[in-house]
């Protein structure tokens, strides 16, 4: 390595540039051009310079001595790498040469191995030959052994298939026939020789004689006039020379087996006419009884004779049948004959299930095959099947005589499956699980008989087209289905619905008469809705191409059921808050201004608890599901609670005395309706969801916390203000004059602008005091304060002017009857709003006329 650069080289390097700077023609030191003279002149410039020259003397032998000592250090260490290199390479040399004395050593093993290798082959190349030839030997007497098994086996097989004295047996036909065929399959390459291309075309021959046999026997067989036990093991011959040879069989004796019937039920001829038809499955049915006594031990079991008998038979007649409804012209002519095509089509419907029953018996047997004969002779009819839709059209009308009936029309029902629907079309029952109701039963819902039994009729029919067709037909059926629930909403529920006037009734028996058929007609409105989305389904789920299923619509004939219900639950509320006027006008008639101290709840919270208490009684009878029960307390509280408000603002002023007796009454209230639930059956669930105690908790607290700032004194009016921002935590200044309206302060009208302001700047200054030092955030309006309206009102005027706080939305339809009653009943919160003066102005009217007129208030934006 070379040395490092002392500081001195260093000096010189810098100097030798700082020269080449000055100038550029003048050569550095460490130059092979240097010329020290030029350096000499500029160190002695002058005669004062020569005082200089011993140090510089002195300098230069010092940078002389120090030259030369690097000179020896350099020389020292490059003898030293020298040094290093020349070992290394001795080293090489010498891996090199052992190197040299492996590969002598490697091929010098190579020969020596040749040579080895060389001697064994020599001395083994007799053992190779005699295992060779042993090999050739054991391979020939192998050949020859299996020739001489092949040639036994045929001689043997000739001397059973030439005897024509007895019975064949085919059991050992069918051993010695397999073994030959395996036999002579080693022989395939060897057909070169004569000898083995001779035997081949011997053993061709025979297998086809024994096919030429086999159809022999079963000819005689079938014929009766041989009885070969082993006629079974024939069929396993065929299977083992091939499929073709199995289905010629089968071809041969099905179209013998049907010839007869082919010939007597020909299109063309009378017994082949729509009147014989049944005469057509009768005769099929002889046949499959008489193959299964006589003929069936002929046939193995896998091969399914019965089957193939049976579709055969199935492609025989469908095809006459398409021949025979295309001549007859009472299908085709002007005047359709009906009852000929129903018969017809029932006949076939039931031969075709008889079938399906029938050959059930190889899934139960672990077969994993299924053998559906559905729409295998049934879809000739599909053409015609207008007629077939429009007869059931009369079937339902005459059961519309039935549910008239005033003996059976209150008749009520669990909606339990079950019951023939009366049809023309086969009375049977279907094993097909696509036919099972779609309608979701529940136990103990209330509907009406007819309601049921229309749609057990409908799934029936469904069930029976849709085994006919996916297509256009079932949209025609659609809408015979659409047509009669519209009339069953107008001929029957419309028409039970009682006179508004008994809702109203003093007599305590009619009212509960009332409630029951109002409830009753809900509950089966609603069945009717939800069944008939869930039939809606059905249909758009049956229907090929899916594109089809755009022409179904059922959505206006559910919403007209879900009117029905909402005119229901109007009659109901109706009749609560006409029997609540009496506690009200208890409420008004009490002398408040006489009021100086709180001892208890007032006398009309009695009478309010009373009345809910009978009219709960009546309904939750009615109700049968927990939910129902619990949307139906949240709109009553809802109703109660909006009445409540409305006939404490008619009382205005509201001293702080009447705002703390209100409080006491509304807590009262509360604690009632929260334990309402538990009067019903299944109440204890209702009462204990949080749900329910949030919703009844939160109606209260609105009015609770109006009530709590008019209970505090005007003056001081910061006091008051402050007050007002803890219990109604909104800033909008319009809520805030209505409380003081409610307190009888702004009553002057020729002040009232002027004190306005004057509260307005107070409560602009306490507002902004209170967002300052308060960590409670203050909405822009409450919603209950800036709905109410505190102005002075009429008795009557008043009722119409309150709205509910309570947003209408729109609730959804349940796929479920065991879910919901109606949409009302199937709304996670109260959603009912009604236009009080207008239900009493017009709900007699309503009523007597049987017409929905109150609106869908279930619709968002209701009012």
């Amino acid at each position: 390595m070379p040395a490092a650069k002392s500081l001195r080289d260093e000096i010189i390097k810098a100097s030798n540039a700082a020269d080449a700077d000055n100038d550029p023609n003048r050569n550095n030191i460490e130059s092979l051009d240097y010329n020290p003279l030029d350096d000499i002149m500029d160190l002695f410039n002058g005669s004062e310079s020569l005082a200089d020259l011993d140090s510089l003397m002195a300098y230069t032998n010092g940078y002389k001595l120090e030259i030369e000592g690097e000179i020896l250090q350099r020389e020292c260490d490059y003898n030293q790498r020298l040094s290093e290199v020349e070992k290394p390479s001795m080293e090489l040399d010498k891996l090199q040469m052992q190197l040299d004395e492996l590969l002598l050593e490697f091929n010098s093993t190579k020969r020596l191995a040749e040579n080895t290798g060389a001697t064994i082959n020599s001395m083994t190349a007799n053992i190779k030959k005699l295992d060779s030839c042993k090999k050739n030997l054991t391979l020939s007497m192998t050949i020859l052994k299996r020739l001489q098994m092949l040639v036994t086996a045929y001689d043997a097989l000739e001397k059973l298939i030439n005897n024509e004295t007895t019975i064949r047996d085919y059991n050992q036909i069918k051993q010695l026939l397999s073994a030959v065929l395996e036999l002579m399959q080693h022989f395939q390459t060897y057909k070169s020789i004569d000898e083995i291309n001779t035997l081949n075309k011997k053993i061709v021959s025979m297998r086809n004689r024994v096919i030429d046999e086999i159809f022999k026997d079963f000819e005689a067989e079938f014929n009766e006039t041989l009885n070969n036990p082993t006629i079974l093991q024939a069929c396993d011959i065929l299977d083992i020379l091939g499929k073709a040879y199995r289905d010629k069989l089968t071809n041969w004796y099905v179209n013998v087996l049907l010839k007869e019937l082919t010939g007597i039920f020909r299109s063309s001829e009378e017994a082949g006419s729509l009147e014989n038809l049944n005469r057509r499955y009768i005769f099929f049915q002889r046949i499959l009884t008489n193959f299964q006594q006589v003929h069936s031990k002929m046939f193995p079991k896998d091969w399914k004779m019965p089957i193939a008998l049976s579709n055969r038979f199935c492609e025989v007649t469908r095809k006459d049948l398409k021949e025979v409804t295309a001549k007859e012209t009472r299908l085709n002519g002007p005047h359709v004959d009906a009852n000929l095509l129903l018969t017809a089509l029932a006949q076939t419907l039931d031969f075709e299930s008889y079938l399906n029953q029938k050959f059930k018996m190889y899934s139960d047997f672990g077969d994993s095959t299924t053998f559906n004969f559905d729409r295998s002779i049934s879809d000739v009819f599909e053409p015609y099947l207008n007629v077939w839709i429009d007869h059931q059209g009369s079937i339902i009308e005459r059961k519309f005589l039935d549910y008239l009936n005033p003996s059976s029309m209150y008749r009520k029902s669990g909606v339990a499956e079950g019951g023939d629907n009366g049809s023309d079309v086969g009375h049977r029952k279907n094993s097909n699980s696509e036919e099972k109701s779609e309608v979701v039963t529940d136990e103990g819902i209330n509907v009406l008989e007819s309601a049921a039994d229309l749609f057990r009729n409908y799934r029936q029919m469904l069930g029976q087209l849709a085994k006919l067709t996916h297509g256009r037909p079932l949209i025609r059926l659609s809408k015979l289905f659409s047509k009669y629930l519209m009339e069953y909403q107008r001929r029957i529920l419309q028409i039970l619905i009682p006179d508004g006037n008994k809702l109203l009734s003093a007599n305590a028996q009619e009212q509960a008469e009332v409630i029951d058929i109002v409830c009753l007609v809900l509950n089966t409105a609603d069945y009717c809705s939800t069944t008939t989305s869930q039939l809606s389904v059905k249909l758009c789920s049956l229907l090929e191409p899916k594109e089809l299923s755009k022409e179904i619509d059922f959505s206006s004939l559910e919403e007209s059921f879900l009117d029905m219900v909402t005119h229901c639950m109007t009659a109901i509320y109706s009749k609560i808050d006409g029997d609540l006027q009496y506690a009200w006008r208890e409420m008004a008639n009490n002398n408040w201004r006489m009021m100086k101290e709180v001892t208890g709840e007032s006398r009309h919270m009695t009478s309010i608890k009373s009345t809910l208490n009978e009219d709960c009684e009546l309904i939750f009878d009615k109700l049968n599901k927990s939910s129902y029960a619990r949307n139906f307390i949240d709109k009553l509280a809802e109703l109660v609670v909006d009445d409540m408000t409305l006939n404490i603002v008619k009382l205005q002023p509201i001293t702080e005395v009447m705002a703390e007796q209100f409080i006491l009454d509304l807590q009262t209230l509360k604690g009632f309706f929260l334990n309402l639930p538990l009067k019903a059956a299944y109440g204890a669930k209702i009462k204990g969801s949080p749900n329910f105690g949030k919703f009844i908790s939160s109606k209260i607290s609105e009015v609770v916390a109006l009530m709590k700032v008019l209970m505090v004194p005007h003056k001081p009016t910061d006091s008051y203000i402050v007050n007002y921002f803890g219990n109604i935590k909104d800033s909008n200044f319009n809520n805030f004059v209505k409380t003081l309206k409610l307190k009888g302060m702004l009553r002057n009208d020729a002040t009232f602008e002027k004190d306005k302001f004057k509260y307005m700047d107070l409560f602009k200054t306490q507002l902004r005091s209170f967002q300052e030092t308060s960590d409670d955030n203050l909405d822009e309006s409450n919603s209950f304060i800036e709905r109410l309206n505190v102005d002075k009102m009429t008795s009557m005027s008043s009722r119409s002017k309150y709205t509910s706080p309570t947003i209408v939305q729109t609730p959804s339809i349940s796929p479920s009857v065991g879910s919901n009653i109606s949409s009302f009943f199937n709304s996670s919160r109260p959603n009912f709003n009604i236009d009080r003066h207008h239900l009493e102005k017009n709900l007699a009217k309503t009523f007597s006329d049987n017409k929905i007129s109150f609106g869908k208030f279930f619709k968002k934006g209701a009012n």
